[in-house]
């Protein structure tokens, strides 16, 4: 590795739908990490819990997203549209952890 820092990139949805996408195979939402790595678990189930039961609020994001930094909440509330799924990437350095 030529010093630069390992990124992690991660994809997730933001559901502002009427249902939740995962109720047909009887989940709540996506159960697959998105990432593989054991430190970021947690914080990966609260951005996948953004894609199962439909968003109603903003303080549904705000609740979701408890424990992440206030100016990465803001944005994600910035991109949730009421009646569309918004998919949303981020990435950033593998240090710096999510939750």
């Amino acid at each position: 590795m030529s010093g630069e820092e390992e990124k992690v990139t991660l994809t997730f949805s933001i559901n502002g739908t009427d249902r939740n996408p995962f109720d047909s195979w009887g989940l709540k939402q996506n159960p697959f990490p998105m990432s593989g790595i054991a430190e970021l678990s947690a914080g990966e189930k609260q951005l996948a819990s953004l894609g199962g039961d439909p968003i109603r609020s903003a303080e549904d994001i705000q609740r979701r997203l408890r424990g992440f930094d206030p100016s990465f909440v803001a944005r994600v509330v910035g991109a949730w549209r009421p009646g569309y799924v918004v998919r949303i990437t981020i990435t950033f350095p593998r240090s710096r952890h999510a939750s």
